[in-house]
């Protein structure tokens, strides 16, 4: 059952078959599906979601966001998910989250940032309206804030992309989670096959729209463990911008 306890919203999810890649493992992109969809229940039945910020002509909109993996969830796997609001300032509220396995076990912790975006304007704007909404626990941490990520400086390897009607969410531009889908399908598979991701990052800077064309641009870093600095460029400028990872 769906519920918050003082402040704390707590939802149980099941890891599907189509949310499950090689190996029966969740996609990493099922995961930010997991935490998005805790995290608009969440906001919902509190009165501060998509459907109360539309009445007023406006949307939240993914900024920042990251996670670290600890154990990776399989296929039928039970997993509880925790998530909260850490804190609410005048344009941006950061909301953090944890999953866990049917005994407790941290498997996945994570941060996000997110805008109130005026849908007439296609600006931020304040959210200071439905701040009474929440019940804010800046006592409750997980990875720490999302922070400024640094683009690419020497591409490796790049592909090019087209926004598809698919792509597009309710406020009309390529969804928060397509960008990351786009960046993993254009890793190598010696990359992809053969290692696993063990956090990733995200800075979302511009909306991409149906028909506009991007290059997805990738620098790889050979440290301890594989990290890849990848962009989403629009007319040479970042629309996203990508670090992951890899062991």
């Amino acid at each position: 059952m769906n519920k918050e306890i003082e402040g704390i919203w707590y939802e149980e999810q099941v890891v599907k078959s189509y949310q499950i890649g090689p190996n029966y493992t969740l996609k990493p992109t099922a995961i930010s599906e997991l935490f998005q969809e805790a995290a608009g229940n969440h906001s919902n039945a509190k009165k501060f979601g998509l459907r109360e910020l539309m009445k007023v002509g406006k949307a939240w909109v993914l900024g920042t966001y990251k996670y670290e993996v600890f154990h990776w969830p399989k296929w039928t796997d039970q997993l509880s998910i925790e998530t909260w609001v850490y804190d609410v300032q005048k344009f941006s509220s950061q909301r953090n989250f944890k999953i866990l396995d049917e005994e407790g076990k941290l498997m996945i912790y994570g941060s996000s940032n997110w805008f109130g975006l005026d849908l007439k304007k296609r600006r931020p704007t304040s959210i200071n309206e439905f701040e009474d909404c929440v019940h804010v626990r800046e006592d409750l941490t997980t990875v720490g804030p999302p922070k400024r990520l640094k683009g690419v400086e020497k591409v490796d390897f790049s592909s090019e992309r087209e926004a598809s009607y698919s792509d597009l969410d309710p406020v009309n531009h390529v969804n928060n989670i397509r960008y990351f889908e786009w960046m993993l399908d254009s890793l190598p598979v010696e990359i992809t096959q053969k290692k696993t991701l063990k956090a990733v990052e995200i800075n979302y800077v511009a909306e991409v729209i149906l028909g506009e064309k991007v290059k997805i641009v990738h620098e790889v870093l050979e440290e301890e463990d594989t990290k890849i600095i990848s962009a989403i460029m629009k007319e040479n400028k970042p629309a996203c911008i990508i670090h992951s990872v890899w062991k």
